[in-house]
């Protein structure tokens, strides 16, 4: 089974770490020369694992990424927004991009190849916070963005989501 069809729409509570915790986790993880800039880049934008390998992001704390809602439309770039902002200079995100695979559009996504880089990536990131999934760093921006005084609509938008589905799940 691959990695995609394993993901769950767990209902699980974790134990979510503090703004100041995660945040020390995007400075710990960035160094890391595999799977760090796209470790971050969770951290700090919010996306989807799969939506890393298509990041690009830009100096005004934004970036875009190929979208993979569960929404039967055209696949479309997504405009994603950092939280916080200052990190994409701090940890100079936008002039050091590390991704080891790069996708423009969705027709380009080799799933072939990603399956066991994302396995492996997975593996990697539970030895550095072994009380979280890479899937659950956009619950972890989800909130810090909430906090910060974006409305939930907009933050929905920015995830990717149905505003009704972030609501249920941010409450």
């Amino acid at each position: 089974m691959s990695y995609f069809k394993r993901i769950k729409k767990d209902a699980i509570k974790k134990s979510f770490l503090s703004e100041d915790q995660i945040l020390e986790l995007a400075v710990r993880v960035i160094v890391n020369p595999t799977y760090g800039w796209i470790t971050t880049a969770l951290i700090i934008y919010g996306c989807r694992p799969i939506e890393t390998f298509s990041l690009i992001p830009s100096s005004d704390g934004t970036a875009s990424v190929v979208h993979f809602g569960e929404s039967q439309i055209e696949p479309f770039r997504r405009k994603v927004l950092a939280n916080p902002s200052d990190f994409v200079e701090k940890l100079n995100i936008v002039d050091q991009v590390s991704q080891p695979f790069f996708f423009e559009n969705l027709e380009d996504y080799d799933f072939v190849a990603l399956d066991d880089f994302m396995i492996n990536w997975n593996i990697w990131f539970k030895s550095m916070q072994n009380n979280l999934e890479l899937s659950d760093l956009g619950k972890c921006w989800a909130r810090r963005i909430i906090n910060s005084g974006i409305s939930k609509k907009l933050a929905a938008k920015y995830m990717g989501i149905p505003f009704h589905e972030f609501c249920s799940e941010f409450k």
